[in-house]
């Protein structure tokens, strides 16, 4: 007996052992290896709401996210510089109504400011005609807690450029395949500088473009390659909700995804934000970013 139990304590420790071992070679997972969590929003407040429903709109999405990327903010740009500062935001809202109109916003308790810009795409039918001048705005950030790089970069393509995932065949369509591409290249760009946070409306519905898979589109433009390249909040997670615009999921958060072993930063979830008095829903993606 003594012998049979001499044995059963050496093959239980021979057992856990070998779990150890298994164990200590798997991969670490986002939640061991960063250990840092902050949310990035995407939000157009449509620029025909009254005051109070811009306002509404505005607290809604900065209750629920740490940096945000807002769309058509433009004709409130004073409104929004007294605004974040009296709240503790950074505020990047360059130029004019149209270049303004890409507004980032930033919690100055969690990010310091390093570096910002602003890009021209194009103008389909000129100076004061619509649709308005694209711009790419983007802010480089320090994010204090985990001493990292994150670029967030934000932008608004022109709208009625798609139909079930198809291209219109107009010159704001053409516009648009220049601002994919230029958001692209801008986040290959940055991303030797750190992480990278793309957000937007982009006026095209993921499923219809990741079906059809039109060569200038976001999907094909971002997505449907390899490693390391963007990813969406709809690709890693699925569509949530019945949409962000109607029953269009046209607003998207993005990060640059990198092979797991040079990977710093994790997007671990999203959500829809409703309520909202313009006729955009919001999009917050939850990032877990190593210390």
């Amino acid at each position: 007996m003594r012998k049979t139990a001499h044995w059963s304590a050496r093959a239980l420790g021979a057992l856990a052992g070998a779990v150890a071992l298994v164990t200590a070679l798997l991969p670490a997972t986002p939640a061991a290896a960063a250990n840092v969590a902050f949310k990035a929003a995407a939000l157009n407040i449509y620029n025909g709401l009254n005051q109070a429903d811009f306002v509404h709109d505005l607290n809604l999405i900065a209750s629920k996210a740490d940096l945000v990327g807002l769309n058509e903010v433009g004709n409130r740009k004073a409104f929004l510089e007294n605004w974040a500062a009296d709240n503790g935001w950074w505020l990047y809202a360059p130029g004019g109504t149209n270049q303004a109109g890409e507004a980032l916003i930033a919690k100055k308790s969690m990010f310091d400011v390093l570096d910002k810009g602003s890009i021209f795409v194009c103008d389909t039918n000129g100076p004061g005609e619509v649709p308005p001048a694209r711009y790419n705005n983007w802010v480089k950030y320090r994010h204090k807690a985990s001493g990292r790089n994150v670029t967030h970069i934000n932008a608004h393509a022109v709208a009625s450029i798609e139909s079930a995932g198809r291209p219109e065949d107009l010159p704001r369509t053409r516009c648009a395949e220049a601002q994919f591409q230029g958001l692209k290249d801008l986040a290959v760009d940055k991303q030797g500088e750190g992480q990278v946070i793309v957000s937007g409306d982009l006026n095209v519905d993921f499923s219809a473009d990741r079906s059809y898979g039109y060569a200038k589109f976001p999907w094909q433009v971002f997505e449907a390659n390899e490693l390391p390249n963007l990813r969406s909040n709809y690709n890693l997670f699925g569509e949530k909700g019945t949409g962000t615009h109607g029953n269009r999921h046209i607003d998207y958060v993005y990060f640059w995804k990198r092979l797991p072993e040079y990977q710093l930063m994790w997007m671990t979830g999203y959500d829809i934000v409703g309520d909202t008095r313009s006729d955009h829903n919001g999009v917050v993606a939850t990032f877990s970013i190593q210390n």
